[in-house]
């Protein structure tokens, strides 16, 4: 034992030392129990129990190679080398491996990106939307696979995720893009296919490109604050409904707008509105689908983060306009139309074949030339408002014209909580001067 155990205590050693005398033991052995071997004398032999439970067998004899046995996601596994050194080189990842308690990390990395995609991985209470998971999956095959699809997960390196952060073509997609991987490494360190965090701590280099300047803030506010120049005021309001009913479809689309502006629907669920949604005694609109397209295909499914919501939209708009008039005339011809089987769905804003509108041809045909001749867009296709706009028209208004509190204005747009419709419109320096200006009296 003197001569084998002194050289692994070499300084420094490769592999760890006995640390006691249970640690490395002689043991009478079959040697055909470890691989690879298959002299049937049995002997008393060194054996070091090196970390995370791999013996290590020193050679008993000149020219013989060392040895390391271990078990790995339930199999028994070794590896051997004809030097102490070369063995510890190759015990290196499977250290790190045992460590990190990962068995998949010689697995390819498209085996990564398939677990991240996989439905499977999350509850069901928890699972994705079909477009974000389309969109995680068209980012995942753009970006991702080219560079790690054919990586061993143990081998992908900073490097790599670095590389796919920085292809995208700017740095807001390459921000998005960096959310994407993010969540690929957390998912692969819990699924045990990564065991280093450092892969998340990238960002987008521009290598050239140009890059927009950073946008500037105002000190104290959320990242969520609306800037009240992103705003339409109800002038503005008008004009965009003018131009929309000057249209082949000009009534519905300026219905459109003002459902949109001051009952707080989003796009998506105003293509998928019904007339059985709707209570035209009570004003009140029951916000329980919207319609979204994915790869092609329309959906329509529970609204944003799968809260249902109600809520409630004015006799008449601040600009004048007659919208609970307007709204009802709408919900009694949208149900004769599907009494007539024109309309099956009985859908409030159908598209010219009364069916549902995709977005791309909404935009296209009715909002483009509507906003430019409302104003919104210049010849070169620029302006600071959009469709989405008109939802912080609606919060705007509820909170600062008809005095609502800000609980009551999240329930109804639809905002994860209070705090998210405070930050966004209210903001967290409103009073400051004046709060100053009274202790300085």
């Amino acid at each position: 034992m003197t001569e084998q155990t002194a050289v692994l205590r070499e300084d420094p050693p490769l592999l760890p030392p006995p640390a006691s005398p249970d640690r490395a033991h002689r043991v009478p052995g079959d040697r055909t129990a470890i691989p690879g071997l298959h002299d049937p004398v049995a002997s008393a032999r060194v054996v070091v129990e090196a970390e995370c439970g791999i013996l290590v067998y020193p050679p008993e004899e000149a020219g013989e190679p060392w040895r390391a046995v271990f078990t790995e996601n339930g199999r028994r596994r070794f590896r051997q080398a004809m030097t102490e050194a070369e063995l510890a080189a190759k015990l290196e990842k499977v250290t790190e491996r045992l460590r990190a308690g990962a068995p998949d990390m010689e697995r390819p990395g498209a085996d990564l990106i398939a677990h991240y995609l996989d439905p499977d991985r999350l509850p069901v209470s928890k699972r994705w939307s079909r477009r974000h998971a389309d969109t995680q999956r068209r980012l995942c095959q753009r970006f991702a696979a080219p560079v790690i699809a054919g990586v061993t997960c143990q081998d992908i390196t900073v490097g790599h995720v670095q590389q796919i952060v920085s292809a995208a073509p700017t740095a807001s997609e390459g921000e998005r893009l960096h959310r994407c991987l993010s969540a690929m490494v957390t998912a692969g360190i819990k699924g045990g296919y990564l065991a280093n965090p450092r892969l998340r701590e990238v960002h987008w280099q521009a290598a050239g490109r140009p890059v927009p300047e950073p946008e500037p803030s105002t000190s104290g506010e959320s990242a969520l604050w609306v800037d009240p120049a992103e705003i339409p005021a109800a002038a503005d309001i008008g004009k965009l409904g003018q131009a929309l009913a000057a249209g082949p479809r000009g009534e519905l689309d300026e219905l459109m707008a003002n459902v949109a502006a001051y009952a707080g629907l989003r796009q998506g669920e105003l293509f998928a509105l019904a007339a059985g949604q709707i209570a035209t005694d009570a004003r009140v609109i029951t916000v329980d689908r919207k319609l979204i397209e994915v790869a092609g295909h329309l959906y329509v499914e529970a609204p944003k983060c799968r809260k249902f919501r109600s809520t409630i939209y004015p006799v008449r708009t601040p600009d004048g306009y007659p919208l609970a008039g307007n709204l009802a005339a709408r919900f009694e011809a949208a149900r004769a139309e599907q009494q007539a089987g024109t309309n099956p769905l009985g859908l409030i804003f159908p598209s010219p074949r009364f069916r549902h509108w995709r977005s791309s041809n909404f935009d296209r045909r009715v909002l483009a030339p509507a906003y430019q001749a409302a104003g919104w867009r210049d010849e070169h296709g620029g302006g600071d408002w959009t469709w989405h706009s008109l939802r912080h028209v609606f919060c705007t208004t509820a909170l600062f014209t008809w005095k609502l509190d800000a609980t009551d204005v999240s329930r109804m747009a639809g905002h994860a909580n209070y705090r998210i419709t405070l930050d966004m419109y209210v903001g967290t320096t409103k009073g400051v001067l004046d709060r100053a200006r009274h202790a300085t009296q």
